[in-house]
């Protein structure tokens, strides 16, 4: 068997994996963020790193421990895995948001004076 047979084999197993737990989810009720966050926090700890790496908020929800020494990994982890039962992908590294390229332009041109917009929209016509 090729590499990339044997490659296509695994990715095929791990894409399966994962549209069972979330058809697994969604059959057992656990279609709420709410209730799907805390304990994706408890799994994803209790497989990855022996039931460390989260502790309980005063109000008695799971919470990832940012002194864990596997903390990004873990919310890594558990943002993935949120991301898959609501159907997306992650497209961003852990902690920074992607700002649409529109978006950043807007941004940038709305801080020019009136004068560089002019110039600016003269230039790009």
């Amino acid at each position: 068997m090729s590499t990339q047979a044997k490659v296509n084999k695994l990715v095929a197993t791990f894409l399966s994996a994962q549209d069972d737990f979330v058809i697994g989810m969604h059959a057992e009720g656990l279609d709420v963020a709410s209730i799907q966050r805390p304990a994706v926090i408890v799994a994803v700890c209790e497989a990855l790193a022996n039931g460390k790496g989260y502790s309980k908020s005063s109000e008695g929800k799971p919470m990832l421990d940012s002194k864990h020494p596997q903390y990004e990994f873990l919310k890594t982890r558990v943002r993935d895995t949120m991301a898959a039962l609501k159907g997306e992908t992650r497209t961003t590294s852990s902690g920074k948001k992607e700002i649409d390229a529109v978006e950043k332009l807007m941004k940038e041109f709305n801080k020019m004076s009136k004068a560089e917009q002019k110039r600016f929209l003269k230039a790009i016509a």
